[in-house]
């Protein structure tokens, strides 16, 4: 009885010892170089159903898994939880955290307790560079465990996987989704509006700048002399757009408040509506991506417009930095 006792003894000391040596924590991360925007790849690292949907390595394990999403993508509190077969287990992932080029979640597998996992993002001359990891605290009595499992080995194979899934959809995806994914795209509720400017005309698209500038001045100057502040910027009207030649209709518009009439400038009243708006920030000329958001927003959702406004925020004559110049896109829906 002795001898068993003190192979028991024996064995809870070589225990304990282990446990003073092992791992207090485990770390596993793996790269890979992505030939996309860091913009683009940042906007589909922090949706987790693109992740569930498109490249995570464990989804194929489990067809049949239970998942649930919420909040929204790239948003602190954006939450995925799931629940499978035996391979995926039950657990949930919340988007704590989005800064600079560090993208932090809480990871928490069902009775295991919390656990870090992260993205760093960094641009490189050719695309973006992605590192995903992982970090887990372990607990005194599970240390020596750790020094017999191989858990880089273990959880290394699937991130290699998985990035390498989610390099191939990214590097497939045409350039115009892929700019549009750099865009939010949000719908909003608009009150009737009532904008006072030029009339339609048709016109080279490469001519906007110089009409804009000629006309804006002088419907602001005749909104001035009646003491009318504008309800928004100075905005474009646009019927169409014709891609391949640039051709346009259009018209140079400021908005007045409801009740005010501005003479001498045709009349475009906007009834109470549905709006989708996206803003884009750079030179108005290369706000496709903004448009190409919004028109895949509306495929989705098998939505339709009348015609569009681009307001343009900021006064060029103040900001000289392109990059910081705000049009936002608005489509009118029908």
């Amino acid at each position: 009885m002795k001898k068993v006792l003190y192979v028991i003894i024996a064995l809870l000391l070589v225990y304990l010892v282990l446990a003073m040596v092992g791992p207090k924590e485990i770390k596993v991360e793996r790269s890979i170089s992505i030939s996309k925007s860091t913009e683009l790849v940042k906007a589909k690292l922090g949706d987790f159903k693109y992740f569930h949907d498109e490249w995570s390595p464990w989804s194929e394990k489990d067809p049949n898994m239970k998942t649930t999403y919420k909040g929204n993508p790239g948003e602190v509190g954006h939450l995925y939880a799931w629940e499978g077969n035996k391979e995926v287990g039950k657990g949930e992932m919340e988007l704590k955290a989005f800064n600079g080029d560090t993208l932090m979640n809480r990871l928490s597998f069902d009775g295991m307790g919390d656990s870090k996992a992260y993205y760093i993002i960094k641009d490189n001359s050719k695309g973006t560079d992605i590192i995903w990891g992982m970090m887990f605290d372990v607990g005194f009595f599970g240390r020596p465990m750790m020094l017999f499992m191989d858990m880089d080995k273990m959880l290394g194979a699937d991130y290699e996987k998985g990035l390498t899934k989610l390099k191939t959809k990214l590097e497939s995806m045409p350039e115009e989704v892929a700019a549009a994914s750099n865009h939010e795209v949000k719908e909003i509720q608009w009150e009737e509006r009532t904008f006072y400017g030029t009339k339609r005309i048709k016109m080279d698209g490469n001519k906007l700048g110089a009409f804009f500038g000629e006309n804006f001045p002088k419907i602001w100057a005749d909104l001035e002399k009646e003491k009318i502040q504008p309800a928004m910027s100075p905005c474009g009207i646009f019927y169409s757009w014709d891609e391949k030649t640039m051709a346009t209709e259009c018209a140079a518009v400021l908005c007045a408040p409801n009740g005010k009439e501005i003479k001498g400038w045709e009349k475009y009243k906007v009834p109470a509506s549905k709006v989708l708006v996206a803003p884009h920030y750079g030179a108005p000329e290369k706000s496709i991506e903004a448009h190409y958001a919004i028109d895949s927003y509306m495929k989705e959702r098998k939505l339709d417009y009348s015609f569009v406004i681009e307001e343009y925020v900021t006064d060029p004559t103040l900001e000289k930095d392109t990059a910081r110049w705000l049009t936002n896109i608005y489509y009118i829906l029908k």
